[in-house]
């Protein structure tokens, strides 16, 4: 790192002692929980400034690679209208202005008419992200809800299209909304703050009345409320979920018949996830009760009770059944045999139409049109035989296909169009590493195609509470219109799907919770360290990254195999597992419990204890040069999770730990900059200081140049520093 003499800082220290399972736990940072305390600020400024001042040698580098990102901006066109009643809706792409406008057209064939304009709301030139984008039936209104600080604190508002004003708002928290078929009655979730815990509700509200009212609470903190309608707008579904994926009781109601009471369809006696939906004249569940692969079965909408279920799909091991789309006279099914997903229809009488198979090893695949926002659902038309779906990888940016189901054509709605950007210049693929226990873990890969020698490798990771993460053009964690520029310097770059996560199913979910936690870590070094042994990856080169849960995984590994990384980035990451589950107002405290085990549990409390980064860290055990931020603003990794874990590492290292960079984000949340200069300088810094370091593993030269380290091979082991 530049400036030998620089000092990095240390906050003052006060003692804190906890005991639990006769465990004595030292605790010396938790008073920068305290936000309004002058010294937290300053504490988080003085970070700040090293950060910059740290890397201030990286200053050319950083301009060229905010250069690169920014050159990869597209502003051809926009993403393809969707159409909800009389209208299309979609949004306008315009370098003038900061956020994309909502305009509609007429199916009829009118002129397009403003529907939002997000740039006129306060405070969006600094930060917005929208929630929902919700049109009713008619057109009349279209409810949408925004987040203009980054805490994830949606507000809610109803607006007039027709005389383009907000004739109701005023709810925070909003998460999902749908319309009944009478377009005036809106339903939506919200989560309120109740003392020491979290209560979910479902709103009833009459816009033309402008009266809201409490239809449903959950007060089981571990579940949440879920509101949507059916993909033939029949029906609107109440989901009451937890953790894992579907919902442990459905309530129903009539689209048509808002005011009716809501009647339950699965009960949470029945003790398995279900996801319902409606065709025809039945219901439709997607249920886990014959194995953790799901299956389909139909029941009557008058008598939907488990004895009167026949299957549709069968229970198939590895076969994993992930989403059922309705149309009105067929049938989709979005699939996954391992990795590879798959699209398949079939009529009324059940015979198999389409197959939809992509010729990639892995990638996104989703049915429908999405307004983009943070709770928004996909939709497609429920009429006639057209299938919308979108496909992205890590050298496809996002595409939109339109498959008609009656004649077997397929035609390209939408494709994103990179300047100067050539998809044959990369490869793609699949590598398997052999974990502790035998399991094959899988990676997907991509490099340039050129680069024919081991060299570093970023690898990205979650693991956690059964998410999956697919390749991807734009989304996190693939983010490829930014990684380009380090894959342009000879970095590959993977997503390592370790146990933990939902890629393979539930099993491959449940073998790494609670007191097999730790099995997500060493799936994580098993991968590092197949990579090396097939030569994919230079001994001296493999960066580890992770994001929330993810930066988790990433200092917790770290922690297990300090010599095995070259780097860790951990991006605004739970550093203090131990912490956030014994203190249930935090943010989804209750709920992390299910993923690492109960505290309260002596055994599970051991385990839990064993791997905690923060409480694991010592001067004995240094740790590889580690990039974490934070925001002050994040709604669910707060902001002293991450700086209480870099105060304590700091403490540790006699040096202060001069290769640990902290930096805390004043603007934006959990997911960074909403839009701006400030995503491209993020993205930019990260891999600045990620090719600064690798730079440094090798001594093999400069790596600012594109190109440069795909001729040159990594190898040989660089000690870290002494302990």
């Amino acid at each position: 790192m530049g400036g030998k003499r620089l000092q990095p800082p240390l906050p003052r220290a006060e003692p804190r002692i906890r005991v639990l399972h006769e465990d004595v736990a030292m605790d010396w940072y938790r008073w920068l929980r305290d936000r309004e305390n002058p010294d937290v600020r300053a504490y988080l400024e003085a970070e700040n400034s090293y950060a910059e001042q740290a890397t201030a040698h990286l200053k050319e580098l950083k301009a060229k690679l905010i250069s690169e990102v920014e050159g990869r901006q597209h502003w051809e066109g926009g993403p393809p209208a969707f159409q909800v009643g009389p209208f299309e809706y979609f949004q306008r792409l315009d370098p003038s202005l900061l956020h994309p406008r909502w305009w509609r057209r007429p199916i009829a064939g009118d002129p397009a008419e403003l529907v939002i304009d997000p740039n006129a709301l306060e405070g969006a030139d600094i930060f917005y992200r929208l929630g929902v984008f919700e049109p009713s039936d008619d057109g009349r209104y279209v409810a949408f809800s925004f987040d203009v600080v980054g805490d994830e604190n949606y507000e809610l508002r109803v607006r007039d299209v027709e005389t383009g004003r907000d004739v109701w708002q005023g709810s925070m928290q909003a998460v999902a909304a749908a319309w009944a078929a009478d377009s005036h009655t809106l339903f939506f979730t919200r989560e309120r703050p109740d003392l020491r815990r979290q209560v979910h509700e479902l709103i009833r509200l009459d816009v033309a009345a402008g009266k809201c009212e409490v239809v449903f609470e959950e007060a089981d903190e571990r579940l949440n409320v879920g509101i949507r309608r059916s993909d033939s707008g029949a029906w609107l579904f109440l989901d009451v979920k937890g953790p894992r994926r579907g919902a442990v009781e459905v309530w129903c109601l009539p689209a048509d018949q808002p005011r009716v009471p809501w009647r339950r369809l699965v009960t949470r006696k029945f003790g398995h996830q279900v996801i319902a939906e409606h065709w025809q004249n039945e219901f439709l569940f997607q249920v886990d009760d014959a194995g953790p692969y799901w299956r389909l079965v139909s029941a009557p909408i008058d008598d939907p009770s488990p004895s009167r279920w026949e299957e549709v799909i069968p229970h198939r091991n590895g076969v994993m059944l992930e989403e059922v789309q309705v149309l009105e006279h067929h049938l989709v099914v979005l699939e996954r045999d391992g990795l590879r997903p798959r699209l398949s229809s079939r009529d009324e009488s059940g015979r198999i139409g389409a197959t939809i198979v992509p010729d990639e090893p892995s990638c996104t695949l989703a049915v429908g049109l999405s307004a983009g926002g943070h709770y928004s659902a996909a939709r497609h038309a429920f009429r006639g035989s057209r299938l919308t779906y979108r496909i992205s990888s890590f050298v496809r940016p996002d595409t939109v296909v339109e498959h008609d189901l009656s004649d077997g054509q397929s035609a390209v709605r939408y494709q994103v169009r990179i300047p100067g950007y050539d998809p044959a210049q990369y490869v793609t693929t699949v590598v398997l590493a052999k974990a502790e226990d035998g399991v094959q873990i899988p990676i997907s890969l991509v490099a340039r195609r050129d680069r024919t020698s081991s060299g570093p490798v970023l690898l990205n990771v979650y693991g956690c509470y059964g998410v999956s993460r697919w390749p991807s053009f734009f989304a996190w964690p693939s983010f490829m219109a930014a990684r380009l520029s380090l894959l342009d310097r000879g970095v590959a770059f993977g997503i390592v799907h370790v146990r933990g996560g939902g890629e393979l199913g539930s099993p491959w979910h449940e073998a790494a919770t609670r007191d097999r936690k730790r099995v997500t870590y060493t799936d994580l070094i098993a991968a590092a360290e197949g990579l090396i042994e097939r030569g994919i990856a230079a001994r001296d080169g493999v960066v580890i990254e992770g994001q929330s849960g993810g930066g988790g995984t990433v200092l917790a590994t770290a922690l297990l195999r300090p010599d095995l990384f070259r780097a860790v980035l951990a991006q605004v990451p739970v550093a203090d597992i131990l912490d956030t589950e014994l203190d249930f107002m935090l943010p989804y405290a209750q709920q992390e419990t299910a993923e690492y085990g109960d505290p309260h549990i002596a055994h599970e409390y051991r385990c839990l204890r064993s791997y905690d980064p923060y409480y694991n860290l010592s001067a004995n055990c240094p740790l590889p040069p580690t990039y974490v931020d934070s925001a002050l603003h994040d709604g669910q990794v707060l902001y002293y999770q991450p700086a209480r874990y870099v105060a304590q590492r700091r403490s540790c290292a006699t040096d202060r730990d001069p290769e640990l960079v902290f930096r805390t984000r004043e603007i934006g949340g959990h997911s960074g900059a909403s839009h701006g200069p400030g995503i491209a300088e993020e993205a930019a810094f990260r891999m600045a200081w990620v090719l600064d370091q690798l730079r440094h593993s090798s001594g093999s030269g400069d790596v600012g140049d594109p190109g440069r380290l795909s001729r040159r091979a990594y190898s040989g082991r660089k000690q870290r520093r002494a302990a």
